[in-house]
């Protein structure tokens, strides 16, 4: 089954990523993964994902300060 919605995984985790890119995909959904905020900002701007799993704690943030520049950009839009 071929899905429009897209999912961005922002996980540091290489194992955690990857099952949870491996579990989307074989569902159909379009999955980008990211393992950092700067990365996950790229992603964003370029993938404009429907759905983003966001890990808490990133190497460069955290999920929190990603979350508000999501939002601060989505009232831009």
């Amino acid at each position: 089954m071929n899905r429009t919605e897209k999912i961005l995984v922002v996980e540091d985790d290489r194992n955690i990523a990857m099952s949870l890119e491996k579990t989307f995909s074989r569902e159909g959904y379009p999955v980008k993964v990211s393992r950092d905020v700067k990365s996950a900002r790229a992603q964003i701007e370029s993938f404009d994902p429907d759905l983003i799993v966001l890990d808490w704690m990133l190497p460069d943030g955290d999920g929190l300060d990603l979350l508000r520049w999501l939002r601060a950009r989505r009232c831009r839009l």
